[in-house]
């Protein structure tokens, strides 16, 4: 785990997004396109890409030792889990998106979770043949 403290907010800079972005396993930036949403396949101009919130959870996962869960992206993150919920459907559908192991901090978030299929919602880029 990292010595620093937690940056409350996540004031993070350009540097180490750039060195987070590069962190995120190839298959997944591979099946998660940074302007795909995952859900629909639609080709979009986000405001935020998909790799840049895949590096945050990266960045927070390393400092704190663990996956983060919503609570800890609320007190911790540089982005509002909404994000996160609009893109992938739940906070925790998007730390699985990422490539992370979800964690959990009630029993009822478990619950509204498994009631996703996750694997259902991976989509490919479309080619652009």
């Amino acid at each position: 785990m990292d010595d620093r403290p937690i940056d409350p907010m996540g004031r993070h800079t350009v540097e180490e997004y750039l060195e987070y972005v590069g962190r995120v396993p190839e298959s997944i930036r591979n099946r998660v396109d940074r302007d795909v949403h995952p859900l629909t396949g639609e080709r979009r101009s986000f405001r935020l890409d998909n790799h840049v919130l895949f590096a945050e959870l990266y960045l927070l996962t390393e400092k704190m030792g663990t996956s983060p869960e919503s609570v800890d992206m609320t007190r911790f993150g540089a982005f509002h889990v909404s994000f996160y919920r609009d893109r992938f459907g739940a906070f925790t559908c998007g730390v699985e998106f990422a490539g992370l192991e979800p964690n959990f901090h009630s029993p009822e978030e478990r619950l509204r979770y498994e009631e996703y299929d996750v694997h259902e919602f991976y989509t490919e880029p479309a080619s652009e043949d």
